[in-house]
C-alpha cells in the first residue's frame, strides 16, 4: 500500500470515534481529504463530505461510516465499580477481561472490564454468558467518591486495542468496521482526482456518523447532498472461518476482492456498472445477497427522494464487532480502485432507471 495511505489508515484506526463522539476522527479524515478535494465541509452533527468536481452531473455519493462500537458509563456503585450500556452492537461475551479507555472531560482514564478468576467460580453451576449490566469496569478506585472524581455517568468508553499488521497484507484492529469504509471512499476520490479532467460526475465522498446506532448520519447526508446515485462502502462478513455455515451465510473470502450485494436496495443497473468497472480495473469482485438481519448506510439512501439508485460494496472482514477484526488491505485498495473507476465511467447527465 502507498505509504501516505497506510499512515492515514493507521491514524484513522488509532483515533477513537464511538457513535455520537466522532469529531476527533473526522478531523483526521478532513485533513487528509483537503489534499485532494475541491471542497470539504461538515454539518451540525459532524458528518463530513469531500467534494470533487462539484459542477459535475450526476451527483454520486460514496458513503462510509466513521463511528465505532463502544460503551457508555451508566452507573457507579458504592464500591467504585462502573457499570455501562453498549453503544452499538457490542457482544457482552466479548467485553470481559478487556482494557478500556474512558473518555472524560479531563482526558482518558484507563480501566479494565472485570473478570472473575476461574478458580473462584462455582464449578457446579453452568457458566452462562453475562448480560451487559452484569459486567463492570474497574479503574482501581476505592469507592464511589474516588471514582466520581475521575469519571462521570455519560462518559463514552472505547477498547484499548490498536491497529497492527500481521504480515505485509493482513491487519487487525478494533474498528475496521467501518473506518476502512471512510478510508476507501476518500482514497477513491484521490484516485479520481488524478484524472479530474475526464471526470463528468460530481463525486461526494462521505464520512458519515452514527451508523451503528441507526444509520443516522447517512439519513442526514441524503439532505446534505441530494445525490443521484449512492454507494455505501462497509465491511462484510468473511465466512471462511470455523463455525460459519456457508449454506446459511454465503461464501465470502478475505483476500478475494470486495463484494457487491444483490437484491432489495441494490439497484440492478448500478450492480451492472460496478461489475463493468471491476472488469475494467481488473479487480476481482465477489457477490453476496442482501442482508436479512440488518442494513448498511445504503438502506438510508435508497427510498429517499422518490428512490435513489443505491448499492453496497463490502470489504471482507473476519471477526466483525470484536476487537480483533481482520482484513486483507489489498481488498480495501481494490475497493478504492473499483469506486474510482466506477465514477470515471459515468457520462454527463447520466441517470439509472429500470426499464418497464
Amino acid at each position: 500500500m502507498r505509504k501516505d495511505s497506510l499512515d492515514f489508515l493507521r491514524k484513522l484506526l488509532s483515533t477513537p470515534s464511538p457513535s455520537g463522539y466522532e469529531a476527533a476522527n473526522q478531523r483526521v479524515w478532513c485533513a487528509y481529504a483537503r489534499k485532494f478535494a475541491d471542497e470539504v465541509r461538515t454539518d451540525a452533527y459532524g458528518n463530513a463530505v469531500a467534494v470533487l468536481n462539484p459542477d459535475g452531473d450526476p451527483k454520486i455519493v460514496l458513503d462510509g461510516h466513521v463511528d465505532e462500537l463502544g460503551l457508555m458509563i451508566k452507573n457507579i456503585d458504592d464500591k467504585g465499580y462502573i457499570y455501562f450500556q453498549r453503544i452499538g452492537g457490542v457482544d457482552p461475551a466479548l467485553v470481559r477481561a478487556k482494557r478500556v479507555n474512558i473518555h472524560t472531560s479531563k482526558g482518558i482514564v484507563r480501566g479494565v472490564v472485570g473478570a472473575t478468576a476461574i478458580h473462584l467460580k462455582d464449578k457446579d453451576k453452568d457458566q452462562k454468558q453475562p448480560k451487559m449490566h452484569e459486567c463492570w469496569i474497574d479503574i482501581g478506585a476505592k469507592d464511589r467518591k474516588a471514582a466520581e472524581k475521575r469519571v462521570a455517568v455519560g462518559d463514552p468508553v472505547t477498547f484499548a486495542d490498536d491497529f497492527e499488521m500481521l504480515d505485509k497484507n493482513v491487519g487487525v484492529a478494533r474498528a475496521f468496521d467501518n473506518r476502512i469504509g471512510t478510508w476507501a471512499v476518500i482514497e477513491a476520490l484521490r484516485l479520481a482526482a488524478g484524472q479530474k479532467a475526464k471526470l463528468k460526475c460530481a463525486l461526494y465522498a462521505c464520512s458519515s456518523i452514527q451508523e451503528e446506532t441507526g444509520l443516522n448520519g447517512a439519513q442526514m447526508q441524503v439532505f446534505n447532498v441530494k445525490p443521484d446515485i449512492a454507494v455505501a462502502v462497509d465491511v462484510t462478513h468473511a465466512t471462511e472461518t470455523p463455525g460459519i455455515n456457508v449454506k446459511q451465510h454465503g461464501e465470502i473470502k478475505m483476500g478475494e476482492g470486495p463484494t457487491v450485494s444483490v437484491g432489495r436496495e441494490n439497484h440492478p443497473l448500478l450492480i451492472e456498472r460496478l461489475r463493468s468497472a471491476a472488469r475494467k480495473a481488473k479487480v476481482k469482485l465477489q457477490t453476496e445477497t442482501f442482508s436479512i438481519t440488518g442494513g448498511t448506510d445504503a438502506y438510508a439512501y435508497w427510498t429517499k427522494q422518490g428512490g435513489i439508485p443505491s448499492a453496497i460494496v463490502g470489504i471482507p472482514n473476519r471477526y466483525m464487532h470484536s476487537t480483533v477484526e481482520m482484513l486483507d488491505l489489498r481488498d480495501a485498495e481494490n475497493t478504492a480502485k473499483l469506486l474510482g473507476t466506477l465514477c470515471a465511467d459515468f457520462k454527463k447527465g447520466e441517470r439509472l432507471k429500470v426499464k418497464v
